[in-house]
C-alpha cells in the first residue's frame, strides 16, 4: 500500500526524472517550478520532489560503468546546482516552507557492507534540513 501519492491532487512521472537519464534534476526542477507557476496561492501548495540523480545508477556522471562514492559525490554537485535553481525558483514566488531529507544512505565498503538494503548505519544516517526560503 502506498499512502504519499494519495496526499496529492496531481502527479507528473516521466522516464526522464529517473536516475540513468543525466539531465534527470533539470527534467524535475522545470516541472517543480511549471506547477508553481500554475499556483494562485488560493490553498497551501506542497511539492515533492524525489531528486533521483544521487540514485543509482549514477556513475555516467563521472562517464564510468560503476557507480562509486565519487560518482555518488558528481551526482550530489550536480543535483545541488539544480536544487538551488528550484530554491531560487520558488523563493521568487514567496515564501516557502522547504525540508529536505534523504530517504537512505548507501555502504560504499563500510564494514565491508555495499549497497542500501542492509541494516548499518550508513544507510540509515540520512541528511535532514527544513528552513522557510523567499
Amino acid at each position: 500500500m502506498s499512502v504519499l501519492p494519495t496526499r496529492f491532487h496531481e502527479a507528473h512521472w516521466r522516464p526522464e526524472f529517473c536516475s540513468p537519464e543525466i539531465e534527470s534534476t533539470r527534467h524535475q526542477a522545470d516541472q517543480a517550478l511549471e506547477v508553481a507557476d500554475r499556483y494562485d496561492g488560493q490553498q497551501p501548495l506542497f511539492l515533492f520532489v524525489n531528486v533521483s540523480a544521487t540514485h543509482v545508477s549514477h556513475c555516467h556522471y563521472l562517464g564510468s560503468s560503476t557507480d562509486s562514492v565519487a560518482s555518488q559525490a558528481a551526482a550530489l554537485a550536480y543535483a545541488d546546482i539544480l536544487v538551488g535553481r528550484l530554491l531560487d525558483g520558488l523563493a521568487s514566488r514567496g515564501r516557502w516552507l522547504v525540508i529536505m531529507c534523504a530517504d537512505h544512505g548507501d555502504a560504499y565498503g563500510d564494514d565491508g557492507y555495499h549497497g542500501r538494503g542492509i541494516a548499518h548505519p550508513a544507510v540509515f544516517n540520512v541528511p535532514f534540513a527544513s528552513w522557510v526560503h523567499g
